[in-house]
């Protein structure tokens, strides 16, 4: 999709997770297995896809990921790029690499759906770069002609157990986030301080 999305909105945590993999695949490749992070990602994208309209706070949100799919739909092209490639060559990576190819059916099909009908409705309409507001429009217009496929797997997860090593780092974690809430609010109590001396010299 040429420039048709605004991009007011900050970029997901999971997002940026996806491009920092796919920056640093080489890199990244040689010690870890990324696949299976990105299947993580990928499948709580699906997750949200497929039952989120049952969570959600509001259908609203329900459209905004729709948006957000849809805005940053370089990044998942990327990723299936990536994963199309490595699942396709002989190696170590080949079956971890397939898994991530499948789980991203629901969200490659989100793209494919909207991403021309978005485009369509800008040459209609003769608009250059369509606001969030018009895209959203879009969307919640076309649902009733997209496919999704049931995703196997989504309600299977390993449960977290927290290693020894990993407790020090969160605690270490906690105390500079405490720190750093402290110093803000020591910052601000000044700033509200100065700002109250300077009202007061005023009047």
């Amino acid at each position: 999709m040429s420039a048709t999305l605004d991009n007011g909105c900050d970029n997901d945590a999971l997002i940026n997770l996806l491009k920092f993999l796919l920056s640093n695949e080489t890199s990244l490749l040689a010690k870890h297995n990324i696949f299976q992070l990105a299947l993580q990602v990928v499948n709580l994208f699906n997750m949200f896809i497929t039952y989120g309209d049952t969570f959600l706070p509001t259908p609203s949100s329900y459209d905004e990921l729709y948006y957000e799919i849809i805005r940053m739909h370089q990044v998942f092209d990327n990723l299936y790029c990536m994963v199309l490639r490595v699942s396709t060559n002989t190696g170590q990576w080949k079956e971890p690499a397939s898994k991530v190819t499948h789980s991203l059916v629901n969200v490659r099909a989100i793209i494919n759906h909207f991403n021309p009908k978005i485009e369509s409705y800008a040459a209609v309409n003769h608009i250059s770069q369509l606001s969030e507001d018009q895209v959203l429009e879009v969307v919640r217009s076309n649902y009733d002609t997209l496919t999704l496929k049931l995703q196997d797997g989504l309600d299977q997860f390993e449960r977290y157990s927290e290693q020894p090593r990993e407790a020090g780092f969160f605690k270490e974690l906690v105390r500079s986030i405490s720190l750093n809430v402290r110093k803000n609010v020591s910052l601000s109590t000044m700033s509200q301080d100065v700002l109250l001396k300077e009202f007061s010299s005023i009047s």
